[in-house]
């Protein structure tokens, strides 16, 4: 992560502290992610031989229903040729956003589909294990045979039939110690 983008991310949060706007402010800066990481529209941005009003002009009609405040930071990371950092100022913003709410993101694979109340049990066992609301995304990966793998953060939860299969196979691979004893002990 770039520090720049934690910067910009830090300046958001605190505008929007002080004016209690936290869900505007995440809603505009997905609006800039989306638009600053459009392809066609970063391409005029980054050109050299596009004046710099006409970049302005273009954002002005881009990001119209944003925020003042937050189109006001996609000009200034044009200007500073930075408008490629705009996910990342989103996903930092988002994070700091996380944090003050206490939510921990949750990506949660499972081998099969899992059914809503199901989902609400492995969500409410995730909260109890990092002592925060989980909001989980939700995907299939057959390639886990079975079970789950859950990432909270930086913790793995991994109750899959494939990480159990590896463990059984790098149980097996060592050689296993057999008690003998002296005869003396069988009649």
């Amino acid at each position: 992560m770039a520090p720049k983008a934690r910067r910009y991310a830090r300046a958001a949060f605190d505008i929007a502290s002080e004016s209690d706007t936290f869900d505007e402010w995440a809603a505009d800066l997905d609006a800039l992610a989306i638009a600053l990481g459009d392809e066609d529209f970063a391409a005029l941005l980054d050109a050299p031989q596009v004046p710099m009003a006409v970049k302005m002009d273009g954002i002005d009609k881009v990001l119209g229903d944003v925020g003042d405040l937050a189109r006001n930071l996609a000009k200034l990371l044009v200007t500073h040729r930075a408008s490629r950092l705009a996910a990342e100022i989103r996903d930092n913003y988002r994070a700091m956003l996380d944090r003050q709410r206490g939510i921990a993101r949750a990506d949660i694979a499972t081998a099969a589909p899992v059914d809503d109340a199901m989902r609400e049990e492995i969500v409410a066992r995730l909260s109890a294990v990092v002592d925060q609301q989980v909001d989980a995304t939700w995907r299939e990966d057959p390639e886990l045979l079975g079970g789950m793998v859950a990432r909270v953060g930086d913790r793995l939860v991994d109750g899959s039939v494939r990480a159990k299969l590896e463990a059984l196979r790098r149980t097996l691979g060592r050689p296993v110690a057999i008690p003998v004893g002296d005869d003396s002990d069988r009649h």
